[in-house]
């Protein structure tokens, strides 16, 4: 079997709902049954649901092996954004970035931002709260720091 991430199955997923568009449905009767063999043997076969693919023995960001310091503490403000990297830790009292990096130093078997922080953040939601954040890159003035989340503490969700 093939595990996917979540994205790369996402994008799986839409390819086979391209293949799903030109297929007909007249009087209850599927047209195209070559498209949906295909189908069903990609579903049968490729994808297996993220609930099954996640692996117990994931480290944590603390034990990434891409940082280049120790960890610290932040009380700040993390909300998702256009660009890369989307996810975002604004330091309170300041004006400093620090980027949750999730493609550039993604490595499988290493967790660099924990499932429960994950599900609380979108487009719509900020979440203040104190991080536990892990350097990927050395703080240079003007540039933004990426960082690993490895938790956060009294996390409180706010509606933009």
């Amino acid at each position: 079997m093939l595990f996917l991430r979540e994205s790369q199955s996402f994008a799986l997923w839409r390819a086979v709902a391209s293949l799903l568009v030109p297929c007909r449905v007249l009087a209850g009767r599927l047209y195209d049954f070559s498209r949906l063999i295909i189908i069903v043997a990609l579903i049968g076969t490729v994808v297996v649901p993220t609930s099954l693919s996640q692996n117990t023995n994931i480290k944590s960001c603390r034990e990434h092996p891409q940082l280049v310091g120790s960890c610290f503490n932040v009380h700040g403000r993390l909300s998702a954004y256009n660009g890369a990297p989307a996810l975002r830790i604004l330091k309170i009292g300041t004006r400093r970035l620090l980027g949750v990096s999730e493609q550039r130093f993604a490595i499988a078997g290493y967790r660099n931002i924990p499932e429960e922080i994950r599900a609380k953040v979108d487009q719509n939601t900020l979440l203040y709260g104190d991080y536990l954040v892990c350097p990927f890159t050395k703080p240079r003035k003007n540039e933004m720091q990426l960082v690993c989340i490895e938790k956060g503490r009294n996390l409180v969700a706010q509606k933009r």
